[in-house]
């Protein structure tokens, strides 16, 4: 049995000195009249590449995939915080984080926590975003924190399992705010991840299921995705930025400028702002994160973290007919299995791991095993229609080729229209993980 359980609080704790968030109203004019490209933060834009892949082929070629289209894709605009208007980006405080981050990842993992200095938590560009964010982006702000509860204790387990530290969780909030949203670009889960990247990271993608939107499996697949970054570039902030942009992007301006630092990159290659201000709205986001009533957050409430149990499913059921087996609804294995695109399943020979409410998954088991043992073995009949194959037919009924061809004895895979196959259906299994 396997269970999803909080290990903390939501929030994490740092070692940052007090820190006023008020600009003074002349500042922030200042600020304001040097950035003439403010917009909205719901208005409908464009959005950036993430991850490692952007849709040309770049310096580390990958080989080709064909995207699947998913079902009731919901196209978004990027994240309000990832949009956040904003100054001119302070390269200065690039290499500073970059020590505080170095600082902390030398730490055992129990102590390894990202502790601010005090020159970043006073950098005008990460004062800047903290007034941002408990502003004008309040609400969206807030309410991405709030459902950060869902998420942080699995996330904050898995970043010190892979050796970093904690508030890279924070990351995932400028990315997606927390949301399962896929967008217009390809990139789904509140890590982001465009579907090259999560299969490079061993997540399954297909009709039926995209684990991208398992936020477990996804925050495996981001951190050892930030640490391949981190090992490539050498620096932790052009790591990030890379997460954030595409590595193409930052590879086309490492190799255009022949530098390594983000001071010399923009000298001889624009960078968008948005990717330049990415390190100080992370700042800005984890330093709010950390205590949120101490700017302005009082009435915050988390949602309750996503727990659950695992039963091993070894046929492509609806949800509806589990859900009543375990005495949950559909609605509530949905939720708890994002992943699935479908309310079926996925077909095949290979077992699925449903996550169920907490302590529904001994119910389940039972009743699978119990709808083995009393139903009876089947032969069904199935005429082929036009357009099926003998691999999607075999797929549907969660049997292989060869079986099906053994079983009506078919030298070759070829069917006919209106060709009766028998199918042999077998019982279905239940086992607790």
């Amino acid at each position: 049995m396997a269970r999803s359980q909080p290990t903390h609080s939501p929030t994490a704790s740092f070692s940052a000195p007090p820190l006023e968030t008020t600009l003074s109203p002349a500042l922030l004019a200042l600020i304001r009249e040097q950035d003439k490209q403010e917009e909205n933060l719901f208005d409908p834009i464009s959005l950036p590449t993430n991850d490692s892949q952007e849709k040309t082929p770049e310096t580390k070629p990958q080989r080709s995939e064909n995207v699947v289209k998913q079902p009731a894709v919901s196209e978004r605009p990027a994240s309000a915080s990832q949009k956040a208007p904003g100054p001119r980006a302070d390269d200065q405080l690039l290499d500073l984080l970059q020590k505080d981050l170095d600082r902390a990842i030398e730490q055992t993992p129990e102590r390894r926590q990202l502790q601010f200095s005090k020159a970043v938590t006073e950098n005008p560009k990460v004062r800047y975003y903290i007034d941002y964010f408990s502003r004008n982006g309040k609400n969206h702000f807030q309410t991405a924190l709030a459902r950060s509860g869902k998420y942080m204790p699995m996330i904050a387990k898995v970043l010190r399992d892979e050796g970093l530290p904690e508030e890279f969780a924070y990351l995932a909030l400028i990315e997606s705010g927390f949301l399962m949203d896929t967008s217009s670009s390809g990139a789904s889960g509140i890590w982001q991840l465009v579907p090259a990247t999560a299969r490079r990271y061993g997540l399954k993608i297909d009709p039926w299921i995209d684990e991208r939107r398992d936020a477990a499996r996804a925050t495996r697949a981001a951190a050892a995705y930030l640490k391949e970054l981190h090992i490539y570039y050498g620096r932790w902030y052009l790591a990030t930025a890379a997460y954030n942009a595409g590595q193409a992007t930052i590879d086309r301006a490492t190799q255009a400028s022949g530098a390594k630092d983000f001071r010399k990159l923009t000298e001889n290659i624009a960078l968008k702002e948005e990717t330049r201000n990415f390190v100080p709205k992370f700042v800005a986001a984890a330093l709010i994160a950390a205590d949120p009533k101490k700017y302005g957050f009082g009435n915050l409430r988390y949602e309750a973290p996503v727990e659950y149990e695992e039963v091993e499913v070894s046929e492509g059921m609806k949800l509806e007919g589990l859900a009543e087996m375990a005495n949950t609804t559909s609605k509530t294995l949905q939720e708890l299995n994002p992943e699935l695109l479908t309310s079926q399943l996925p077909p095949g020979d290979k077992t699925f791991r449903l996550k169920v409410p907490m302590g529904q998954a001994t119910l389940l088991a039972a009743a699978l095993n119990e709808r083995k043992e009393s139903a009876p073995l089947q032969v069904i009949t199935h005429k082929v229609e036009k357009g099926e194959t003998l691999f999607s037919i075999a797929r549907y009924y969660g049997q292989t080729v060869k079986a099906l061809m053994e079983l009506n004895g078919l030298a070759t895979p070829k069917l006919q229209i209106g060709q009766q196959l028998k199918i042999f259906i077998e019982g279905v299994r239940g086992v607790l993980r």
